[in-house]
């Protein structure tokens, strides 16, 4: 008994086939919701499926999976664990906010330009970075992220705050009737592109250079890929997309400081949604995305399903979050370690054989 399988069997396509059409109802639904907002509309007496609280869940789910799937591409596809993509975030962030801040450019200006910040820096940082493998890399690249986050706060040019110091970065608010609306489908048509994006490396001989690295960098180098450019790249393109998203959530949020665009547990959770829905996967990072942050927002109460949990007090949701997520990320590693769209996909399968294997490998 083999503990995966190659190919998809009858239930594996069965379960494809109602995974693919749940997906197409929930998107169709997502994205039409909130087009009942419309004062033509709500004249028309149409329901209100999408308020306020439901914008913002939304459009925070959209971002993650913009975060998701781009660290699919260095994480997933070239098999560096990077855990500090949220320095990507922020720089996006912060290159968006002081344009429109500061230099008083429009905001379509300004978020194309977030994301060249974001993957300049990720080229220059990627050169010296990814020459380090394994455990070394992921705690290099979080150390990283720390570092970003701590200079942008501190950096101070005749005794005065680059970035806005402390007290953080005000950002004009954008002017329209509909912009909740506005920056959801931003975020939708960013988390579009970086499927997309996904898409064509998965199809391209980029992305079979990335995946031959995750195999055996030795023997991908011996045929012939240019490992480290392969690997910058790859690397420039996660920090692109992801400094996209950080661009479009300062302005939405209106104010950015060091908490909010460069938290730490960004870079858990997303490498936890790509894990959980199937690195290397087109669709695992977006499922993976929408399932684990409806299950935050549900054990933080911001849903109104959850917002009175007899059996969490309100101080200790956040821990009790945490600590489910990381019970969460072990039984991944453990039993569905290919994520679960390839799990009920068919392509894997779980067996005992497989167990005493994994257990007998990572034993001391």
């Amino acid at each position: 008994m083999t503990g995966f399988r190659s190919l998809p069997d009858r239930a594996g396509q069965r379960w494809r086939r109602i995974f693919l059409v749940l997906g197409a109802v929930v998107l169709v639904y997502a994205l039409a919701a909130p087009l009942t907002s419309l004062d033509a509309a709500q004249s028309a007496g149409l329901p209100l499926l999408a308020d306020k609280l439901w914008f913002r869940i939304a459009t925070i789910i959209a971002m993650f999976v913009v975060m998701a799937s781009a660290w699919n591409i260095i994480g997933g596809l070239t098999g560096y664990a990077a855990f500090g993509n949220v320095a990507f975030f922020g720089i996006g962030a912060y290159t968006c906010g002081m344009l429109v801040a500061r230099a008083h450019w429009p905001l379509f200006l300004a978020l194309t330009v977030a994301p060249a910040a974001a993957a300049a820096f990720a080229a220059l940082i990627g050169v010296p970075l990814l020459r380090l493998r394994g455990h070394y890399f992921a705690v290099a690249s979080l150390g990283v992220s720390v570092a970003v986050g701590e200079v942008i706060q501190n950096l101070e040019m005749g005794s005065k705050p680059v970035f806005g110091g402390a007290s953080g970065l005000f950002l004009p608010i954008f002017r329209s009737d509909y912009r909740d609306l506005l920056f959801f489908y931003l975020m939708v048509a960013a988390g579009a592109l970086t499927v997309g994006i996904t898409w064509w490396v998965l199809r391209s001989r980029f992305g079979y250079g990335l995946i031959a690295i995750r195999e055996n960098e030795e023997a991908a180098s011996v045929m012939g890929v240019n490992t480290t450019a392969y690997k910058v790249a790859a690397f420039a393109l996660s920090a692109a997309l992801t400094g996209l998203a950080g661009g479009i959530f300062a302005q939405w949020n209106v104010f950015i400081n060091q908490e909010n665009v460069f938290p730490i547990e960004y870079n858990i959770q997303m490498i936890l949604m790509a894990l959980v829905g199937g690195a290397g996967t087109l669709f695992g990072p977006v499922a993976g995305a929408v399932a684990l942050q409806l299950l935050i927002q549900f054990l933080s109460g911001s849903l109104p399903i959850s917002a009175d949990l007899p059996f969490v007090p309100a101080d200790a949701r956040p821990i009790v979050a945490q600590v489910i997520l990381g019970l969460l990320l072990v039984v991944t590693v453990v039993f569905v370690p290919r994520g679960v769209i390839d799990f009920f996909g068919g392509q894997s399968r779980f067996s005992l054989s497989f167990l005493r294997r994994s257990l007998r490998e990572t034993s001391v």
